[in-house]
């Protein structure tokens, strides 16, 4: 089970702080001065609210300047092999080569929900898993070096990794894994980023929630009904509804 925990953000612990700043760097044009900045703290909500609307659909570029920390948890070697993808964040993720997962509880692993629920796929699965889990912590026994015996371990086993990326970066990632053509761990991961950013700065729904995703979420929940996953024509559909989300 995925743990998405926000390990620091931008002005913290002050919410409107770091939409303060993003104000402030759009305003560029005009002026750049840090006396501009205690000016704009200085603004009424209302005020501050009012301009971050207008941010939201005008270039993003001032949106880097908040940036989010995040520790991800629980997660699977081949969903961060997916979420490396994205170039403009930073990683910092747990180590196989060093780490002998044979050690205490050992390690534990994603069961996807095509097989979750099947006694006779689920059979198959775990057994596999304990085969590899019993041949890993044997090769450690036996003097194999860990970065060897690594090898043996599956992507579906869970890890951790740290992840820092700006509001802009976020925004794109949010509205590029909304696919269903992902694995499934997104879903979760997402929703708890989300909220996460959320909690510490509510002003943000004005950037996370804007109404092309809303529209592509209920296009994907249609999607849905009409065959299978990959189907091609339901491919084809959700691809399409894919480039709407990805085209700035």
């Amino acid at each position: 089970m995925s743990r998405i925990d926000i390990i620091e953000y931008t002005g913290r612990p002050d919410p409107w702080r770091a939409a303060e700043v993003m104000i402030w760097t759009k305003r560029t044009r005009t002026e750049m001065s840090p006396g501009g900045l205690e000016e704009i703290a200085s603004w009424p909500e209302d005020e501050k609210r009012a301009e971050l609307i207008y941010m939201a659909n005008t270039v993003p570029s001032s949106w880097e300047f908040c940036e989010y920390t995040f520790m991800v948890s629980g997660v699977t070697r081949a969903f961060t092999h997916q979420l490396v993808r994205t170039r403009t964040a930073s990683y910092a993720q747990q180590a196989m080569q060093v780490l002998d997962v044979s050690q205490g509880p050992g390690w534990t692993y994603h069961t996807g929900p095509t097989i979750s629920g099947n006694p006779e796929r689920e059979t198959i699965y775990h057994e596999t898993m304990a085969t590899i889990a019993a041949a890993y912590k044997k090769l450690v026994a036996m003097g194999a070096l860990i970065e060897d015996a690594r090898e043996l371990l599956p992507t579906g086993i869970n890890t951790n990794i740290a992840m820092k990326m700006n509001l802009r970066a976020l925004c794109d990632l949010l509205r590029k894994r909304a696919s269903p053509r992902n694995v499934s761990e997104w879903d979760g991961v997402l929703a708890q980023m989300r909220a996460g950013v959320l909690s510490v700065h509510p002003w943000a729904s004005i950037f996370l929630n804007r109404s092309r995703d809303a529209v592509a979420a209920d296009l994907y929940r249609e999607l849905e009904d009409i065959g299978p996953l990959r189907d091609p024509r339901r491919v084809r559909m959700t691809k399409l509804v894919d480039q709407l989300l990805t085209k700035e």
